[in-house]
């Protein structure tokens, strides 16, 4: 037991001078209040750059339904303007897709009825261009912090329209 006691000691006695020589200099580091703010400068910087690249992201989607809308339009009157063709289903779909996606990315969630749906093709197609620019001049109005009732109902028209465009497919 003697024997123990004198072995723990030694140990002990021993490795302080280990520990001491891999302290590290106080002065060497940085204040913890420096770093913990030199950290949350960082995190948001990438917050903000994050919050950019998503409204850059919104921005695109808005130019594409406004894109598929003057594609639809084009296709529109090559069949005479009373039936939509098959190839534009895809179209429709890459819309409503982008619509619900710039809808739920802004707050909105809940489909509401048109007040007016258009009676003909070429009447629910006019409505369609004009929401489509209508949503992206308000798009690039708005920034990024900033929620937008007019880009939510926008995109709930837009949503309501295609699906009233799909009962002209062939």
């Amino acid at each position: 037991m003697k024997l123990l006691c004198i072995f723990f000691t030694l140990i002990f006695l021993l490795s302080t001078p280990a520990v001491r020589g891999q302290s590290v200099n106080q002065d060497d580091l940085p204040a913890k209040a420096d770093q913990n703010e030199t950290m949350i400068d960082t995190l948001k910087k990438m917050q903000i750059q994050r919050e950019e690249n998503e409204h850059k992201k919104l921005l695109e989607k808005g130019s594409q339904i406004k894109e598929e809308t003057a594609a639809l339009l084009k296709e529109s009157s090559l069949f005479g303007g009373k039936k939509l063709s098959r190839s534009s289903e895809k179209k429709l779909k890459d819309i409503e897709k982008f619509a619900k996606q710039i809808r739920s990315d802004s707050g909105g969630s809940e489909d509401e009825k048109l007040d007016s749906p258009p009676s003909n093709l070429a009447d629910a197609l006019e409505q369609l261009s004009q929401v489509s620019d209508r949503l992206n001049d308000n798009l690039a109005k708005t920034s990024r912090r900033v929620v937008s009732i007019s880009v939510v109902n926008d995109t709930t028209e837009i949503i309501q329209l295609v699906k009233i465009l799909r009962g002209y497919l062939n």
